[in-house]
């Protein structure tokens, strides 16, 4: 009996958070990261664009501090690994490196990743930047693992998103430097 009834809390709990239709951004990055935690997701709310925020693993990276390796997640129900690179302090120069990766386009910017500019997570969809050097790479968007490179053209903290579609992860990792 006691189990049925902390599944129908449960159950209560979650209608109630879903029943506010009101498009209020942080209110709705809050609900999602309470639901984000009783679900176990990764530790960086991300706002993903054109789908729903889901929580995912951060990589976060020193700069000049040799490579990092990426930590993946997974995007529940359709299983497919994604990671967020935490790149704070970033200055004009300074370049970040990504060996073996899949990266999102941003879809406001064909050619370019998806990139968040923020100090902390959560990353709401409203913090992408558009216009950032693209990477140097011309196979850009190749499902094929390679190396990607960009370089920081104006100062700030950054957050680069990685996708892949399918359910295998790629070898991945970081290197920030100036």
């Amino acid at each position: 009996m006691k189990q049925k009834s902390i599944w129908l809390l449960l159950v209560l709990f979650l209608s109630a958070s879903l029943t506010d239709c009101k498009k209020d951004e942080d209110d709705s990055l809050t609900n999602i990261a309470i639901l984000n935690a009783l679900g176990g997701g990764g530790d960086c709310l991300v706002d993903f664009p054109g789908k729903a925020a889901v929580g995912v693993n951060r990589t976060r990276t020193t700069k000049n501090g040799g490579a990092a390796t990426v930590t993946w997640g997974r995007i529940p129900f359709v299983n497919h690994p994604i990671a967020i690179i935490e790149i704070l302090g970033a200055q004009v120069g300074d370049t970040v490196t990504l060996n073996g990766a899949n990266v999102v386009e941003n879809p406001q910017a064909a050619g370019e990743a998806t990139v968040y500019e923020a100090t902390d997570c959560p990353l709401a969809e409203s913090a992408i930047v558009d216009g950032l050097s693209k990477f140097n790479n011309p196979n850009f968007g190749d499902p094929a693992p390679d190396t990607f490179v960009w370089t920081n053209t104006v100062a700030g903290s950054y957050y680069f998103l990685l996708y892949i579609v399918g359910t295998s992860e790629i070898s991945t990792t970081v290197n920030y430097q100036d």
